[in-house]
């Protein structure tokens, strides 16, 4: 669900880009950029299923710290040596992406606490 909004986020912000008259490049660069933040995301998840639960958070919020720095070092650069509206552009379809993907997460958390209570309700009822 989290993932499939992201993607819809990156898919409509497309031509929001392209009618502000945003460069391509930068769309490119901000749905590359967070394609790359999710796929390493998600190799860290699986990781830390593995572990036990303060290696899982350690290596958790540390992968999110990284992945953070390192999409900001990258626009950073992009803006200084390459072009700023390209980074601008990148930017703002990173962030749509990600909204979209921590809203998608939340709803789906969200979704299984209320079955989990549903069942549990059920399960004492009888």
């Amino acid at each position: 669900m989290a993932t499939v909004a992201s993607l819809i986020a990156c898919g409509i912000a497309l031509p929001v880009v392209l009618a502000l008259g945003g460069p391509l490049n930068g769309w490119v660069l901000g749905t590359a950029l967070w394609i790359a933040n999710w796929a390493i995301q998600m190799g860290t998840a699986k990781r830390a299923l593995q572990m036990g639960q303060t290696a899982a958070v350690g290596i958790t919020g540390i992968s999110f710290v990284v992945r953070a720095w390192v999409v900001a070092g990258i626009l950073f650069i992009t803006a200084l040596k390459y072009d700023k509206y390209v980074a601008l552009a990148a930017a703002g379809v990173f962030l749509a992406a990600f909204t979209a993907d921590l809203i998608g997460r939340g709803m789906a958390f969200a979704i299984r606490e209320k079955n989990r209570e549903t069942v549990a309700a059920t399960e004492g009822a009888e």
